[in-house]
């Protein structure tokens, strides 16, 4: 043979064992859906048995050749000239084969809430790469045109037996017609989170990272039970439609999921843009905790950018924007819509409609825990706050406050609940509330109206809480006292309407109080010092150190 030769067949020949290299592949019987018809705690994440056989096909229904059995890891195969199927290990629950593609197409028979199962996986990565992924390995085409649903439940499964990991979103438009269950432990990154169509220069375009929901009375991305530490950054959440539809849907009854992160995501055109509620299960007791909402945006959802209906939850909503549609018939336009919530901090947060297309209302609450809005704004919406619009007798508590701070609202704040609202240093205009008796106020540092150098306060438009209990710079006699430290009022303190003293019988007079301390001696003798009992009646003042009836 000569050299020519020679090397010309070993270069072939390590073509050829390029081309027939060995891939690993690993994984568990795993499920990843989260049901809503359960009578016992049912985890987003399951396993069926071990012995349940897992078949293997090409993608798009091209034959599976040259399988082979990982050596030592305990699980079994049996292959065919079209496919085959592997058995997980009784003793890890793994199963682990060899193939020379790079994607296979795996089925199984799921549990009876699932129903069977599908997925695309790929071959164990580089240690270098590990715990890094693309959703493009999965199969996803993000042409907006292929549905790219398989490759999305893919991914949630492959890291799920991963316990968690890192998926990157290519600029793409990845079209998603079926609820994708999210899994524990995973971070969603996409390019950008720039909304389609926003004012980014002279020309209008979509944002290039998209995952696009088409059809209604569905969602794009589900949380269940056992769920904890997802966080979706810098991408589009965009809907084909509004009927119905949810970017995110959390829901549970028994067991607990927590500590969500949504930074950066724009929620566009959904019915809601997140929806969090605890099933009927448990008279809505799912804990759902610990939720950030960070520097989001809400375009033009058509019930709510956020609605939550649970018991047991914990919110906080920072840097975030609501671009409200035009409210009206079917078409709530709430900014944030919360029928129960354990509690919840607003801060830095804008929302609105349109001069001529007014929004629905910024923030609409049936019965909270803690309620805390701070340094936020809304305006051209119908309402700013709405406290128990449907008036339900068992809604609100005094016990837990209700907060607004360095705010500013113009529209309509209306409470009918029992609540105890703390004001301090917010700007309303002159009719911004309606309130019942059942309201207690506390308001420091608040302005009714526009200063008087820039437009002023007309006459007639000064009418503010209506039938509320007013409490300005202090609290209920028994709220917070500490023996020894009387409240303080500070100086040139003006009372509008009569103050009235504690009464108290002369036995009952304390004595040792510092001169200057008032009560009201029921039956005290006039002008006697020190009182003496057996008249009809008078004031009482410390003077000299001893009490002085005037």
């Amino acid at each position: 043979m000569n050299r020519f030769a020679f090397v010309f067949f070993l270069v072939t020949l390590v073509f050829a064992q390029q081309g027939l290299s060995q891939n690993r592949f690993e994984g568990y019987n795993v499920i990843v859906d989260a049901p809503k018809n359960q009578r016992s705690t049912a985890c987003a994440v399951r396993f069926v048995p071990p012995t349940t056989a897992v078949n293997i096909a090409g993608v798009n229904g091209a034959s599976a050749q040259g399988l082979k059995s990982c050596s030592g890891s305990g699980s079994s195969l049996q292959s065919s000239a079209a496919g085959g199927s592997v058995r997980a290990s009784a003793q890890n629950y793994k199963w682990c084969f060899e193939g020379e593609e790079k994607l296979y197409r795996l089925t199984f028979t799921g549990d009876n809430f699932s129903g069977p199962i599908t997925y695309n996986w790929i071959p164990e990565p580089d240690p270098r790469n590990a715990g890094f992924y693309s959703i493009r390995d999965f199969g996803a085409v993000g042409d907006g045109k292929a549905d790219d649903s398989v490759a999305f439940r893919s991914a949630m499964a492959y890291l799920a037996s991963k316990n968690g990991g890192t998926l990157n979103i290519p600029n793409g438009d990845y079209i998603v017609t079926s609820p994708i269950t999210l899994a524990p432990g995973i971070i969603i990154q996409g390019t950008n989170s720039l909304n389609s169509m926003a004012p980014g220069s002279d020309l209008a375009r979509n944002n290039p990272s998209r995952i696009i929901l088409r059809g209604s009375k569905k969602a794009l991305f589900q949380i269940g039970e056992c769920t904890e530490k997802i966080a979706i950054r810098d991408i589009e959440l965009y809907a084909e439609s509004n009927d119905g539809t949810s970017g995110v849907e959390a829901f549970g009854a028994y067991n607990t999921s927590q500590d969500f992160l949504f930074e950066r995501v724009t929620f566009n055109n959904f019915f809601r843009g997140i929806n969090a509620y605890a099933l009927p299960q448990t008279n809505l007791n799912w804990q759902f905790d610990y939720v950030k909402v960070v520097g989001c945006r809400f375009i033009f959802n058509r019930d709510a950018g956020i609605f939550v209906n649970s018991r047991n939850t914990d919110w906080k909503i920072e840097g975030s924007l609501f671009v409200n549609p035009k409210a009206g018939p079917g078409q709530n336009a709430f900014s944030m819509h919360f029928e129960r919530i354990g509690g919840v901090l607003i801060q830095d947060t804008f929302g609105g409609g349109l001069p001529n297309a007014l929004g629905g209302t910024f923030l609409n609450i049936l019965d909270s825990g803690p309620t805390n809005v701070v340094s936020s704004q809304a305006e051209y919406v119908t309402n700013a706050i709405i406290y128990n619009a449907v008036r339900n007798p068992n809604a609100g508590d005094l016990s837990h406050p209700f907060m607004i701070t360095n705010s500013v609202f113009g529209d309509p704040i209306v409470f009918n609940a029992r609540r105890t609202l703390v004001s301090t240093g917010n700007r309303y205009d002159a009719r911004t509330f309606t309130a019942d008796e059942q309201l207690r106020v506390y308001s420091t540092g608040d302005r009714f109206c526009f200063d008087g150098f820039i437009m002023g306060c007309r006459d007639g438009e000064k009418k503010n809480f209506d039938r509320a209990n007013i409490v300005f710079m202090t609290g209920q006699p028994a709220d917070g006292r500490v023996p020894g430290h009387p409240t303080i009022f500070g100086t040139d303190v003006q009372f509008n309407s009569p103050v009235q003293l504690p009464s108290l019988q002369h036995n009952a007079i304390p004595q040792g109080r510092p001169n200057g301390s008032m009560v009201y001696c029921a039956n005290c003798r006039r002008n006697t010092t020190p009182c003496q009992a057996g008249g009809s009646g008078a004031p009482a003042m410390v003077v000299g150190g001893q009490w002085s009836c005037l």
